[in-house]
């Protein structure tokens, strides 16, 4: 590490040291009495004295800030408030400058924390699972929103051993415990996962996206037993640094609004990205240097032999098997480029939202959004309904929905967010995915995410046309058990829409995530056809007052849904409802979606051929199954063959 400190990442380590230098000259670690804070400090003083002592130079100063800060060690071992995490790397760090009996007072403070919230210094998973992100602690490695603790509590357990202290017969049962389970549960439950977080990157980023490469790095320093290459090649967090990346719009670099994903930069997995030592990962660590003010983890971990690989070596489409998470794009290294977002698979933790089949996309911009605000699960039940997404319902007036309070009868999916037990949970999946350079596909059968009293089958197919001009067409298959279950498509869209019988077109909104700036340039335009049900009723609903409107068939809902909350980001104030109003049981929705310039004003003529098939502007030709099984064909003047859509995809293949 000091050899790598005075050279390629001698930047890195000025940016520790300077920081350590003014901790020292302060006489104190900034941030150490914050607890929803990371003290930095403490990383940065360890490192300064760990590089400065093997390079022969003062190091004792450095050591001895943290020191003073300890004092008697309650800072270390307060239940109220403590860094607990990061006090057992900085124990670590600076064990030699240590006296015998400061080694005991500390490591019997850190060693306290063993049985803290389970009674017991092994793995419980007394209040979650291994897909929970407070299992394995929140990314400030302190007391608030967490349970088992396991970094923090892997951290201080192999530090502390052979210390000395009282606890070192917990902290060997605590190890032979992660040796035991670790492989045996944790590492087939993350094969199975996969590369996206289970309660996505918003709950992910506050913890699992950059504790558990911390947690899995720290044990293959200690033992070397390396959990990153006996996990699968889609296992988390292997797959995670591809997971970040496809999630990342074009027009700012943030990572989407899915999930209760929180649009963020992808900070939180920059801070990991070093302990992963893959070239993408080391992209995402350089990368980082723009988006953190840490430094640290790169002088503690970061390999420069290994050479960064940016995200333009990716496919321009993707498929997560274990979240059911399917990401395409237009290009990579282009602002301006066309993204969008396809989701349905299981629930693997609480948190998760009942979005299933939803879907998203931008250019320039948001273009199909959820709607807008950032509404909390606990406090918000109508942004943890399934109104706020893109999905299809089915009204049944006698349904009864958990977490009502502030959200009726929306319509839509089960409310599951919040249960525990039997997870995972079937909720939906996705049956086939399929690229080519001038398109992707995907198809998702929805139908148990729905109550089975009121819908017997639910299915999305959604296609991705590529080319100068760019078309998404989505089919829904939705039967209901009696015909009195009205069926509808909602859909999120950021900008008024101008209505012309069966065809609306708006404006991308570029600022709709709370950027006064963005990459791209100008906007784009959305045209949507709505091709089927024949009839159909199609209402646009927002202004201010009706942000948040309840099915428009719950008598008691129809009132503004509104909280503080859903003026913030993302600014998507206008709904698309779309009714069937013939009789029966069965309704088809299809929409063709277009994405033009801002200054076209007319779609491509879309041509309807019964009962699935829809002609664009004499290019495409696209024939979907209205029964049977998922699937259908695509054709264009570009391809020389027909291409079959239907069928299986390989589980963790692409």
């Amino acid at each position: 590490m000091a050899r790598r400190c005075t050279g390629p990442l001698a930047e890195d380590y000025r940016v520790v040291k300077e920081r350590a230098d003014a901790a020292v000259k302060r006489g104190g670690i900034e941030f150490i009495s914050n607890p929803w804070s990371i003290p930095e400090d403490l990383m940065n003083c360890g490192l300064a004295y760990l590089v400065e002592r093997e390079l022969g130079h003062e190091s004792r100063s450095y050591a001895d800030v943290i020191i003073k800060q300890w004092g008697d060690g309650r800072i270390i071992s307060n239940r109220e408030g403590s860094h607990f995490g990061y006090h057992a790397l900085a124990y670590d760090w600076i064990y030699a400058a240590l006296t015998a009996e400061q080694r005991v007072r500390y490591g019997d403070a850190l060693g306290s924390w063993l049985r803290f919230f389970t009674d017991q210094p092994e793995i419980l998973l007394k209040w979650g699972h291994w897909e929970y992100n407070q299992t394995w602690g929140p990314i400030h490695l302190n007391v608030m929103n967490c349970r088992d603790a396991l970094t923090q509590k892997l951290f201080i357990a192999l530090t502390i051993t052979g210390a000395g202290t009282r606890y070192e017969a917990d902290a060997k049962t605590f190890l032979d415990s992660w040796n035991r389970r670790v492989p045996a549960e944790c590492l087939p439950a993350f094969d199975r996962m996969g590369g996206v977080w289970s309660e996505s990157y918003g709950h992910g980023a506050y913890g699992p996206v950059t504790v558990i490469p911390y947690a899995f790095q720290a044990w293959r320093t200690a033992t070397g037993i390396d959990y990153f290459k006996q996990l699968k090649p889609w296992g988390y967090p292997v797959e995670e640094p591809r997971w970040v990346a496809y999630t990342m719009m074009p027009h700012n670099e943030r990572t989407a609004w899915i999930d209760d994903g929180d649009g963020s930069k992808p900070a939180a997995f920059a801070r990991a990205a070093p302990m992963l030592h893959d070239g993408l990962s080391q992209w995402f660590s350089d990368r980082g240097r723009d988006w953190l003010r840490e430094r640290w983890q790169r002088v503690a971990c970061y390999d420069p032999a290994i050479p960064a690989t940016p995200p333009d070596t990716l496919p321009l489409a993707y498929l997560f098997p274990g979240a059911g998470h399917v990401y395409m794009r237009s290009a990579w290294n282009d602002p301006n480029a066309t993204w969008a977002f396809f989701g349905c698979g299981p629930q693997y933790a609480g948190h998760a939202r009942d979005d299933e089949g939803h879907f998203l996309i931008s250019r320039r911009g948001a273009l199909v959004s959820r709607q807008g605000g950032q509404g909390h699960n606990d406090t918000d039940y109508y942004a943890g309904g399934s109104l706020i997404f893109n999905v299809v319902t089915i009204f049944d007036p006698q349904e009864k929905f958990r977490r009502d309070k502030g959200n009726e009868n929306d319509g839509g999916l089960l409310r599951h967010v919040y249960e525990s037990g039997g997870l995972p949970r079937e909720r939906g999946h996705i049956v086939a995915f399929e690229n080519a350079p001038t398109y992707t596909y995907t198809a998702a059968d929805i139908t148990a995410g729905y109550n089975n009293k009121k819908a017997r089958e639910v299915t999305r197919q959604f296609l991705y046309l590529r080319g100068e001009r760019e078309f998404f067409v989505v089919f829904d298959r939705v039967e209901a058990t009696q015909p009195e279950f009205r069926r509808h498509f909602f859909l999120h869209i950021p900008t008024e829409p101008r209505v012309d019988g069966n065809r609306l077109n708006w404006l991308s909104l570029p600022e709709a995530d709370g950027d006064k700036t963005v990459l791209s340039h100008g906007r784009s335009r959305m045209f949507l056809t709505t091709v089927l049900p024949m009839n159909s009723q199609i209402v646009t609903r927002s202004g201010p007052g009706q942000e948040a409107w309840g099915h428009p068939l719950e008598p008691t809902a129809q009132y503004n849904h509104m909280t503080e909350g859903r003026e913030k980001p993302p600014v998507c104030p206008w709904r698309i409802e779309v009714g069937d109003p013939n009789p029966g049981t069965r309704t088809l929705f299809l929409h063709v979606f277009e994405i033009g310039g801002e200054n076209d004003r007319q779609p491509t003529e879309v041509k309807f051929v019964p009962p699935a098939t829809v002609e664009i502007g004499g290019v495409w030709r696209i024939e979907l199954n209205a029964a049977g099984p998922l699937g259908g064909r695509v054709g264009s003047r570009e391809l020389a063959t027909v291409v079959h859509t239907e069928g299986q995809y390989p589980t963790g293949t692409n």
